[in-house]
């Protein structure tokens, strides 16, 4: 069955025969002049931005439904013509794969045409630990649209990258990430995108894991881990909510979720699973010897200033284990850890 392109209420659409998409787009934007104002929403926020933006002929509004449900999820003003409708046409006919989110505050939609990053955008030195180089085609499209790649990692058949709209510092020489997103391409065609859903959470990085999945990090400055991106047996992609331990050293080891747990508890479950705390040198400092006291013996080293980070360390048969926490409580909540195999 092809598309359906149909022209109703002066407005053109495109509806793809599964009815999972629907853009509604406004001829009246032809005009060489700027139109009459409109209210846009931006895509990662959902915060419906200043009426009064002016459109041009090169701007076409663009409003993306869920599957039956009729409700707007997704909207944002795109940079294409109105010509592009037959070049979306063209698009529904490739395969594009079924989609679902299990983390409650990360929307995965399919997704075929990216728009240009904000003009907000923060230049590569702002986070110049944060923004990545572009290895593949897929992140070189994305980089060509003025975004900033955070990172990128293989997903099955697809590649995953990440990128954001704005770079900017935070406190402690921290990178706060604005405007996140991780697209799923096949080669350079986009297929999907997550996103925040309301701003409610925002998105860093990604990295690849030891089973094929793709990890995604928060864009706060502690970089903590919401989600895991999978292929799933029949071709479908899931956004999963975090496993209760993750496997890491080829299976020779395994690490609890321990990411917000306050450092006492988190040794617990680390011990539990076979990590063993190596006692750290003695030290002047005053933190570091309270923890000692409490039988945090671990300890290795306490940041005086900025975000109190400490570092803990553990040894077991996958190799060496080496936490972060962060703040300045009694008993100090982990923020990361990072595992070194033998």
């Amino acid at each position: 069955m092809w598309p359906v392109i149909f022209k109703r209420d002066a407005a053109f659409a495109v509806v793809l025969p599964d009815r999972s998409r629907l853009f509604a787009m406004r001829p009246d934007l032809q005009r060489q002049e700027p139109t009459a104002t409109i209210p846009w929403m931006s895509r990662q926020s959902r915060r419906v931005e200043r009426e009064g933006k002016q459109t041009t002929l090169e701007e076409v509004r663009m409003r993306w439904f869920d599957r039956g449900s009729g409700a707007a999820v997704l909207g944002a003003v795109l940079a294409l013509n109105l010509a592009a409708a037959g070049r979306v046409a063209a698009q529904a006919q490739q395969s594009v794969p079924r989609v679902e989110s299990a983390v409650t505050d990360l929307r995965f939609v399919p997704l075929s045409d990216l728009p240009r990053a904000p003009e907000r955008r923060a230049t590569r030195d702002a986070c110049n630990d944060v923004a990545v180089p572009a290895r593949s085609e897929a992140a070189r499209s994305v980089a060509e649209r003025g975004w900033s790649i955070t990172g990128e990692a293989a997903l099955g058949r697809y590649r995953a990258v990440s990128f954001a709209g704005h770079l900017g510092r935070g406190p402690s020489s921290t990178c706060l990430i604005g405007d996140g997103n991780v697209g799923v391409f096949d080669g350079q065609r986009l297929v999907a995108l997550v996103y925040g859903r309301d701003g409610a959470q925002r998105i860093g990085r990604i990295g690849a894991r030891d089973d094929g999945t793709v990890r995604i990090w928060d864009g706060d400055g502690q970089r903590l881990p919401v989600g895991d991106l999978t292929v799933r047996a029949d071709g479908s992609l899931l956004l999963a909510s975090l496993p209760s331990e993750d496997t890491v050293c080829g299976g020779r080891g395994s690490v609890p979720a321990i990411t917000t747990m306050p450092i006492d508890k988190a040794r617990a479950a680390l011990i539990a699973k076979g990590w063993t705390p190596v006692r750290g040198a003695p030290s002047s400092d005053s933190r570091e010897q309270d923890l000692a006291r409490q039988g945090i013996i671990e300890v290795d080293s306490c940041s005086g200033t900025g975000l109190a980070y400490c570092a803990f360390a553990y040894t077991g048969p996958a190799g060496k284990l080496s936490v972060t926490t962060i703040g300045d409580a009694e008993m100090p909540e982990v923020s990361a850890y990072e595992v070194t195999c033998r």
